[in-house]
């Protein structure tokens, strides 16, 4: 399979975790695939280590043993070219409560590197889609759940992944 068919392998990968004396194998010789193209679930009960994939799958953890790919980079050695190429949104809310949604977005485009003007127009695409243009000057602290979800989608796709 070729190299632009497979944005994400995992090749024998392993990762645990100390917990007090002992280790908690999260992942254990995984090998994954996937396709461009497609859409994976990535479903399991609570400790099957699905949190533990994604953050290896960004470069956020490192594996014990095995490689991760992401669009061809080696998540060990390539991480700020696996970063660049990625949106990444973590299950918690991630994004500074006291600066509004527009210094959110603001201060995400800085840190990814946007001129400005490609910074708003993607931007104004981005609080279109999310249904959050009237909401630029409200505090982030003072989103209902689900719009913080929506602003921390937005700032991890302003740079558009691939």
């Amino acid at each position: 399979m070729a190299e632009a068919d497979t944005p994400l392998r995992f090749t024998e990968v392993s990762k645990s975790f100390a917990r007090g004396p002992a280790r908690v194998q999260a992942l254990d010789r995984l090998e994954i695939t996937l396709q461009a193209g497609t859409v994976t679930g990535l479903l399991g009960p609570d400790g099957a280590g699905k949190t533990t994939l994604m953050r290896l799958a960004t470069g956020l953890l490192r594996p014990d043993t095995g490689t991760v790919t992401v669009l061809g980079a080696d998540t060990r050695s390539q991480v700020n070219t696996v970063q660049g190429e990625i949106g990444y949104m973590p299950q918690r809310f991630g994004l500074y409560e006291d600066l509004t949604v527009q210094e959110n977005l603001d201060l995400y485009a800085d840190l990814q590197g946007l001129s400005r003007k490609d910074a708003r127009a993607r931007q104004q695409e981005l609080l279109k889609l999310t249904a959050l243009g009237p909401f630029g000057a409200r505090r982030s602290g003072a989103l209902s759940g689900g719009m913080k979800q929506k602003l921390g989608l937005a700032c991890a796709l302003l740079r558009a992944p691939q």
